[in-house]
């Protein structure tokens, strides 16, 4: 009985010692995790640098050298690699109502004032 009882603990003890790392996509480690707040900022940063590129496709058409140039950069100001981002992307992503009020936060940030969108009024 107590051998059984013994192993119902060491179960249980695996369990949670683990169940923390289930949630973590493969190759990302708990330390590796971008605050929500950092991450907000780079989605939010993302969506101004992708609208600043397809200002420049409606332009001239090719952007290649200059996006990579642009995340790069982006990315280094964060200190965060374009991998580490990808897979707090997916992190971030397996809860879809906290993405969703994350994204919320993004919107807020790239709504212009209506002050800033006439300044003449």
């Amino acid at each position: 009985m107590r051998y059984l009882a013994f192993l119902s603990f060491l179960v249980i003890l695996a369990g949670c010692k683990n169940s923390g790392e289930k949630d973590l996509p493969q190759g990302l480690m708990k330390d590796s995790i971008i605050p929500q707040t950092e991450m907000i900022n780079i989605l939010a940063d993302i969506h101004i640098l992708e609208a600043a590129l397809q200002i420049q496709r409606n332009k001239n058409g090719n952007v290649n050298t200059m996006q990579d140039f642009y995340y790069q950069k982006l990315f280094s100001n964060y200190k965060v690699s374009r991998g580490r981002f990808k897979l707090n992307l997916s992190y971030y992503e397996r809860d879809p109502e906290n993405f969703r009020k994350m994204y919320e936060e993004v919107v807020k940030k790239l709504e212009i004032s209506p002050k800033m969108a006439n300044p003449h009024k």
